[in-house]
């Protein structure tokens, strides 16, 4: 298989994804290439999926190592590029309990507060989504990871970096990988990696010592209302991270503050489970980074949708009045909303935010079925071919939500009140690289995707001549990692007058605050 040809296609992720799993329908489910001396292997089915990464687990949770961040397997920063360690491991469990502890506190409500702002900004001005949909998910995860939102454009501007360096078709080393070779005075990537890393590292401490400043300030104390404080001002550019402890509040609820609080129960062995600051700092902020950089792709790949599909948008929007009596859906109306529910997951299956998934890596020889996996080998669950398996997805390249909610659907689960859901779903990996940030994906977009259906009719806009629908792209999207679709141009018309003043009411108050 011609490596040029390869090299050239990493310019657009839609063409990528759409040759590797057309090499599917040629050599299998599972076959490999040889890249650059890199022997990969693709995945194009659940079943062998769940088969290698999930049930043989202890030889495929390695990850293989990113030429222009050499050191992601060690350095024990970013938890989900880290290698199958023993720092992994302590890390893994104390996310595991940050999450479990933010979960039963239904995440603070946070997400509710910045979904509706988010609602506020779309309605004021639909051109400038995607800096608002950036805005959401940044100032979000800023909240629970710190307290705060202040953080949030530094965070927006250090994870999109982190993007580049570790997308093939972001930085040259990941697709000539020799480069990484080349001395650090000839290496405009290194440079580039360097200040942005460095700048991520004063964000981080920056955003630590907001929170130890404020358990100082008033030990314990637990807001009944944070929304009456104010969350300090967005930083106003992207180039250091904000003083944060200027004007010091009592710390908010966060996952860093669960961190500390814990770490000053009078039990050692609690004590000694969740580690030390700075590898909490490293976890939290891995954390955010993976908040800000994910979430946005379904929210935009939804208004497209929407765009292509106005019918769903119409059901949803009779479900949601129907249930809810004409409010804006909150996260407590979840078990009474299967079919919002079914739009997010189908969303998510439609448009993989990951389509080439996040590689394993081999850790031994292994055979499957007779098919002989060296160890080394860069293992790629490729997400676009999973979804498009016409044996669990007929008619794939469909927008249909009803394929989670039809008992005679291979992948109907009942009961309703709880299915569909995000919980193990192949895009959100397998066996113990499974994401761990499912409940904050999935409250995000819970609230977000019922919010714009309750606000606003979303679709394509008018010529002002002909009157036609301005055509709107099905599948353009980015071409790193984490894809997200190209700029496109939509209307959003509030649906009632009614509805319009309630947002705008309860949003202003929340603007105001700023």
């Amino acid at each position: 298989m011609f490596i040029s040809s390869y090299l050239g296609l990493l310019a657009a992720v839609s063409l990528v994804v759409y040759w590797f799993y057309e090499w599917s329908k040629e050599y299998g489910p599972i076959y490999q290439t040889r890249i650059f001396g890199t022997t990969h292997v693709w995945i194009s089915m659940e079943s062998v999926a769940q088969e290698l990464l999930a049930k043989r687990s202890t030889i495929y949770s390695d990850r293989p190592m990113i030429p222009n961040l050499p050191d992601n397997r060690t350095s024990g920063e970013y938890l989900a590029l880290l290698g199958h360690t023993d720092t992994w491991k302590h890390q893994r469990k104390l996310c595991n309990g940050l999450m479990h502890a933010s979960n039963l506190a239904s995440l603070h409500s946070y997400p509710t507060v910045e979904r509706d702002r988010f609602l506020y900004l779309l309605c004021l001005d639909p051109a400038n989504y995607i800096e608002w949909i950036e805005q959401f998910t940044g100032r979000t995860i800023s909240w629970l990871c710190w307290g705060t939102a202040s953080p949030a454009q530094v965070l927006r501007h250090t994870t999109f970096g982190l993007l580049e360096t570790i997308s093939p078709a972001g930085s040259l080393p990941n697709m000539v990988t020799f480069l990484r070779h080349v001395p650090w005075w000839m290496s405009p990537w290194k440079k580039k990696e360097q200040a942005r890393h460095q700048l991520e590292g004063r964000l981080f401490r920056a955003n630590v010592d907001h929170v130890t400043g404020g358990m100082a300030l008033d030990h314990g104390h637990d807001s009944k209302d944070r929304n009456a404080k104010g969350n300090g001002a967005d930083n106003p550019g992207k180039g250091e991270p904000a003083a944060l402890s200027e004007n010091p509040h009592p710390a908010e609820p966060s996952f860093i503050r669960t961190f500390f609080e814990t770490k000053s129960s009078p039990d050692e062995r609690v004590r000694a489970r969740w580690g030390e600051p700075d590898q909490a700092s490293h976890v939290v902020g891995l954390m955010a980074i993976a908040g800000a950089l994910t979430i946005g792709s379904p929210i935009q790949s939804y208004i497209l949708a929407m765009c292509h599909f106005q019918e769903w948008q119409t059901r949803l929007q009779q479900h949601i009045d129907e249930v809810l009596g004409g409010r804006c859906p909150q996260w407590e109306d979840r078990a009474e909303l299967p079919l919002l529910r079914a739009v997010v997951k189908e969303v998510i299956r439609w448009r993989p935010p990951v389509p080439t998934g996040i590689p394993h890596a081999s850790e031994r020889d292994d055979v499957y079925e007779g098919y002989h996996i060296p160890a080394g080998a860069t293992i790629h669950a490729l997400e676009w071919g999973i979804t498009r398996d016409e044996s669990k997805y007929p008619e794939a390249e469909t927008f249909n939500p009803y394929r989670w909610l039809d008992p005679s659907s291979p992948v109907y689960r009942e009961p309703l009140t709880e299915y569909p859901k995000l919980s193990g779903f192949s895009q959100f990996g397998f066996g113990r690289r499974t994401c761990q940030g499912i409940p904050i994906v999935e409250q995000d977009l819970f609230l977000t995707m019922g919010g714009m259906a309750w606000a606003f009719n979303i679709g394509c806009k008018k010529d002002p001549v002909t009157g036609e629908d301005i055509p709107v792209h099905w599948d353009d999207y980015t071409p790193l990692l984490i894809a997200k679709p190209t700029p496109f141009d939509f209307q959003a018309v509030p649906r009632s007058e009614g509805r319009e003043t309630q947002r705008e009411v309860e949003s202003r108050r929340l603007m105001e605050m700023e």
